[in-house]
Order: structure tokens, then C-alpha cells, then sequence
């Protein structure tokens, strides 16, 4: 039985962290719960592997050759669902993708760091708050593992939606003050907040919760992910200092199926043809608040079938140009590649740009250039030619900065 260490390397390897980017901004330094060792046998007997991968990866149809998976991993871009599972010797759940290299396989924990870019220790982590693992409190039941033939839909429970509201309220009292100082140091102001519903979580040890919820390890901006009609679908706790930990935490499965897509609200007057998509809520909530429709691709692996769908489909109904705004490194411009693919089966030519500097993303970027949304000018034609090659787009970008 093995106790994972947040000192050692696992036995599943060691991953690293997503990137070396710096994060800017208001640093507040919280006293955070000390990590909790999981037992990785316990974890991984309340994970089911095939639900974990229907959240994860692009499932693909049931067919004669059993369930199959497209490959999760971001700089993968796999055509065929290529990834299956199996059960080994010891009774451990596996996946594999096989038209990937020998690196493209292993357990849950595997999965959880490749695809959230997260070091072993705390993708063991991610998956026992997943499970509904509390410290100091009995472990949760051991379910059946089922194996469904399409992925499970789970409406999002009326849990998250009473913890975001309560979070929106903290906001706007003292006790919530370091989560909006964290806001204003992104680059958000009060009527953005407010238009897009943000909340503070205080933490556990202020606030309790219904278990599936944000663990509330420290303090932390919740973000909901609003449909778009403004109504919460889902939500993203993202801790403002996570230490050793991941810096976001999501509902558990059992509270709501991940929508893998959150629209943002504008305050601004919104005049220009264009669609921002973003890697994230911060960026996705940057490109609102510049008066842009903004939505964002949530969860770090690649974009699938049904978030394209739904981007192309605003994008019609609205008569759009659609943009991504990538991260500036491999992983972005591999997520930004996966997106133009999809959407071009979809008839829509994808326009991508990435910040001018190697590891910025856009939020960051904005808070170093308040001339960055030039990129998006009402006066650029629509985009009709094959897909625009990142470094192109940067340097027509870099060509605008002039006094």
C-alpha cells in the first residue's frame, strides 16, 4: 500500500508543472492546511477510469472494438480515437493511446498529470478531492465501476450554484477584500466582476461546504462558467496562493458534467465582429472587459468536437469572425492548432495570435501592453485564407506597437 509523499517522486513518475510563466500580481501570503497523504490504493479505487477519461479526453462512439478515447494530451493531435483501457494483472484500470509515443499511457494519476499538467503528488490530490475525500474524515463509499456506453451527463446541482452565490456575496464584504485587490492587480474592475458573478472563497476552516466542492485549501477567486445567457453552468475555484497545491479546483463529477465552455459578459459596448476564444476564464474575462464576446475553452487538454460546435454555432447565429488568443508556448500553439482543425470542419477559419513574449498569456499581456487589443480592430477583414501561422500573427502584432 503506498502513502503518497509530497517529497518524493511517485511511483507513476514524476510530472512537472504546466509551465515557468510568472504569474503578476498582488501576492498574499495565507496560512494553507498542511497537504493530507492519501493512500493511493484508496484513491485509486473510488476513481473510475472511463468516466474520468469521458471528462478528460473526446470520447468516441461504442463500436465492435469496445470504447475508445481520442488522445488527451495537448501536443497530440489524434485524428482517431486512438486511446483504449484495460484492467492489468493486479486489477489496476489502464489507458493507452496507441498511435502516440510509449509516454502516452499509464493509470488515473497518469491521465490527471498529463492533462492538467500537475506533478504526481498533486494529481493525487486532484483526483481525492474528485472522489469526494475529506482529511480527518472517513473515506467515502467505494462505487461499482461501471462502464457506460456513452459519456454520463450529470446536471449541475443546485450545491454549486448556492456556493457560487454565497462566494459572490463574501466578495463585496472585508472578508473577501484580498480576493478583489487580487481582481483589480488582473486587471478586472467592479462592474466586470459583477457582470460575471465572481466570489471569494474564504477557505474551509471559514467556510464550510457540502462535499464535491473546492476543497477551500486557502483563500481563493471562484469564477463561474455562464452559458450564453448568463445563467451558471459551472465554476473554477482558483486559490490566489496554492503553495504546493493546484492552483484551481472544480466541482466534483458528481455535482455536474464539466461543460468544457464558459461565455463571458461584457460591460463594455460591444461593436466589433469578432469572437475571442481563450484558454481560460482570467483571459477569456481580459477579452471582455475590453469590449470583446469572449468565451472560454476550460480544462488544459485539447479542444474536442462539441466545444467547436458550440463556438461555430454563436459565431453563425451572431455573424462572427472567431480569433483564439493562445498562450506563447508549444502547448498553447498545439491547443490553438486543435481548435483551427475543428472549426474548419465547421466552414470557420480560425484566426490565431499569441502575446508577443515567449510565456505570456493574454491577461498577462494586457497587463504589460493596455494596447494590446489593437490586435482585434474592427477594420481587419474578414479572415477567408488557410490557417494564420502563430509566429505570423505575432509579428504583425509586434509591427503594431509603435508610439
Amino acid at each position: 500500500m503506498e502513502i503518497a509523499d509530497p517529497w518524493a517522486r511517485g511511483p507513476h513518475g514524476a510530472h512537472g508543472r504546466r509551465d515557468g510563466r510568472v504569474r503578476h500580481g498582488r501576492r498574499h501570503v495565507m496560512t494553507t492546511e498542511r497537504r493530507p497523504k492519501w493512500r493511493i490504493d484508496d484513491v485509486i479505487a473510488r476513481t473510475d477510469l472511463a468516466h474520468l477519461l469521458d471528462e478528460l479526453a473526446q470520447p468516441a462512439a461504442h463500436n465492435s472494438r469496445g470504447r475508445r478515447w481520442h488522445c488527451p494530451l495537448p501536443s497530440h493531435d489524434d485524428q482517431h480515437p486512438s486511446v483504449t483501457m484495460h484492467t492489468d494483472h493486479r486489477g489496476h484500470e489502464r489507458w493507452r493511446c496507441w498511435s502516440g509515443d510509449d509516454t502516452h499511457r499509464g493509470d488515473a494519476i497518469d491521465l490527471v498529470a498529463a492533462t492538467q499538467r500537475l506533478p504526481h503528488v498533486e494529481a493525487v490530490d486532484w483526483l481525492a478531492r474528485r472522489a469526494g475525500m475529506i482529511p480527518d474524515q472517513p473515506l467515502p463509499p467505494i462505487r461499482r465501476k461501471s462502464r457506460p456506453s456513452t459519456p454520463r451527463f450529470v446536471p449541475l446541482s443546485d450545491v454549486v450554484v448556492e456556493y457560487a452565490t454565497a462566494c459572490e456575496r463574501i466578495l463585496w464584504t472585508n472578508t473577501g477584500r484580498p480576493v478583489r485587490e487580487w481582481l483589480h492587480g488582473r486587471g478586472f474592475d467592479d462592474d466586470l466582476i459583477r457582470a460575471n458573478h465572481i466570489g471569494a472563497d474564504p477557505g474551509r476552516s471559514m467556510f464550510r461546504r457540502a462535499k464535491g466542492l473546492p476543497h477551500g485549501a486557502s483563500i481563493g477567486a471562484v469564477f463561474p462558467a455562464l452559458d450564453p445567457d448568463g445563467r451558471i453552468r459551472y465554476l473554477q475555484t482558483r486559490y490566489l496562493d496554492p503553495g504546493n497545491g493546484p492552483k484551481y479546483d472544480n466541482p466534483a463529477s458528481s455535482l455536474g458534467t464539466n461543460p468544457r465552455v464558459a461565455w463571458t459578459r461584457s460591460t463594455a459596448p460591444v461593436d466589433i465582429p469578432v469572437l475571442v476564444v481563450c484558454e481560460g476564464i482570467p483571459d477569456a474575462l481580459t477579452a471582455a472587459g475590453a469590449g470583446h464576446r469572449s468565451v472560454a475553452v476550460l480544462g488544459s487538454q485539447a479542444p474536442d468536437q462539441s466545444v467547436a460546435t458550440r463556438i461555430a454555432a454563436q459565431a453563425e447565429d451572431h455573424g462572427l469572425n472567431v480569433m483564439a488568443i493562445i498562450d506563447n508556448d508549444d502547448a498553447g500553439r498545439s491547443w490553438g492548432g486543435r481548435l483551427q482543425t475543428l472549426l474548419a470542419d465547421h466552414d470557420i477559419a480560425l484566426e490565431i495570435v499569441e502575446p508577443p513574449e515567449t510565456g505570456l498569456d493574454l491577461n498577462a499581456w494586457a497587463n504589460r501592453d493596455a494596447q494590446w487589443a489593437r490586435c482585434l480592430g474592427g477594420s481587419r477583414p474578414p479572415v477567408t485564407t488557410d490557417a494564420v501561422e502563430p509566429h505570423v500573427a505575432a509579428a504583425r502584432l509586434a509591427d503594431l506597437d509603435v508610439p
